[in-house]
């Protein structure tokens, strides 16, 4: 059984911190990410091929949708307690779970050491201005032993870092658009006479703009769990399109900005080299670095942590540790440009999109939107017929990310109706059948949910 503490499933009410301000108040601390600004940049000219209209009502379409399968998948940690890596347990056995929970860890390990090099930048640059001291080395690591020691401090300590970080980062994001606009106003209206397209460039921004999200789609339940269970599910979507579409319309105009003004979409770099106000530069670069903590925290660090702890049955406290080693492993000064990140972003979206509609299949069409949560914990006897691993969920994948390579452009569109498809097919039609031990979890899903509570916390 799971004797880990950061695993359990959470039920109590006391212990569901993430009231639905409080929640809102993360995602908006989540928002300032590299990949907003530059997939911002990536939709107009010189970058891309939409303009300003077009842009914007792909942003307001992406992220509307984006925040509904948010809600869609976070569902099971809001309904059960349960962390994604107990999730996974469902629909790819204890052995199996493993594999996407690292797909899932390894891009946030990345996000994770790009976000902090971008802070250091934006540290780097004000003590130039002020002291003309130039070393982002010390910022950077100093950035790093700093959010390890916030993220070691737990959720309570991270939800009160996001309370109040997500109300500076919201002005700090309205102030960037305004001095954008007020130095820039006349590049930026050129580009909405583009012409544009409705076309594929259209659609394929689209899938982008959600692609950004396949790695948080996976794991919303670690967030989710702490959301009180006694809200109405209208509150609980509603909270996702309030805590994500505002932030994510907001900070990729700022990438738009950025690109239909001087071409660049790096922020720190715009700030540098085109605004003379050392004030406003000061103020800019100071909010940038802090939205790179807030991020950090919520995005890139609880994931890769979680999963440390189940593989290797360690505290919260080390994994935290060895998580943000492990980030300025990744070298993130290599991998900040236009062409690397994008395709990173696709390609990694190629395999994840059919992980997400796995855990969504199994959930709703297989599992009929109740999971008996003791069957998740009892490990030794999960899938014992394939010795841990679930061979529908391993073939849907597979299945899913070739047609997701179709065009990796539009990866995270084309593989998951596939995926979920093929893992509801092959459960009903053999592993059910097949394996006693899953049908006898199958059936007990219905009638059984919640009954751990000597487990649970």
């Amino acid at each position: 059984m799971e004797t880990n503490y950061d695993l359990k499933p959470i039920l109590s009410e006391k212990n569901r911190i993430l009231g639905p301000k409080a929640y809102v108040a993360m995602w908006w601390g989540d928002a300032v990410m590299v990949g907003s600004f530059m997939l911002g940049s990536s939709l107009i000219p010189p970058f891309g091929e939409l303009n300003l209209t077009q842009a914007l009502i792909g942003l307001v379409l992406a992220n509307l949708l984006a925040a509904l399968l948010f809600a869609l998948n976070g569902r099971v940690g809001w309904k059960h307690g349960i962390p994604m890596v107990v999730q996974l347990r469902s629909s790819f056995g204890p052995v199996g779970a493993k594999i996407p929970s690292l797909m899932r860890a390894i891009p946030a390990l990345f996000w994770y050491g790009v976000q902090s090099w971008l802070g250091a930048q934006a540290l780097n640059q004000i003590f130039m201005d002020i002291f003309e001291f130039n070393n982002v080395w010390v910022w950077f690591f100093g950035f790093q032993a700093l959010q390890i020691y916030l993220s070691a401090k737990g959720i309570k300590s991270i939800k009160w870092i996001e309370v109040v970080g997500s109300v500076v980062i919201m002005l700090g994001v309205v102030y960037l658009i305004f001095l954008f606009l007020s130095t820039f106003g006349f590049e930026v209206t050129e580009t909405a006479n583009v012409e544009g397209s409705w076309g594929i460039p259209f659609w394929l921004a689209i899938s982008v703009l959600i692609g950004q999200f396949s790695a948080l789609l996976l794991n919303v339940s670690d967030y989710t769990r702490y959301f009180p269970r006694k809200a109405s599910a209208k509150t609980f979507i509603g909270s996702h399109v309030v805590g994500i579409v505002p932030p994510m319309i907001l900070l990729p105009i700022v990438g738009i900005l950025g690109a239909a003004a001087v071409g660049i979409w790096n922020p720190v770099d715009i700030i540098s080299d085109h605004i003379s106000s050392m004030f406003a530069s000061i103020i800019i670069l100071l909010f940038i670095a802090i939205a790179q903590i807030t991020t950090n925290l919520v995005a890139n660090i609880m994931p890769p942590v979680l999963v440390a702890m189940d593989i290797f049955k360690i505290s919260w406290e080390k994994a935290c540790v060895i998580v943000g080693i492990l980030g300025v492993i990744t070298c993130p000064w290599y991998i900040m440009t236009d062409s690397t990140f994008n395709l990173f972003i696709s390609i990694v979206s190629a395999f994840l999109g059919p992980i997400f509609a796995v855990m969504v299949a199994d959930f709703y069409f297989v599992h009929k939107g109740n999971y008996n949560v003791s069957k998740l914990y009892d490990v030794k006897n999960l899938f014992p017929a394939y010795k841990g691993w679930n061979p529908a969920a391993i073939i849907a994948i597979a299945v899913g990310t070739c047609f997701s390579f179709i065009n990796v452009d539009l990866s995270w569109l084309l593989g998951i109706v596939p995926a979920g498809v093929v893992y509801t097919a092959i459960m009903r039609l053999w592993i059910i059948k097949q394996d006693k031990y899953v049908k006898e979890g199958f059936e007990q899903s219905f009638t059984q949910s919640t009954d751990i509570e000597d487990q649970a916390v």
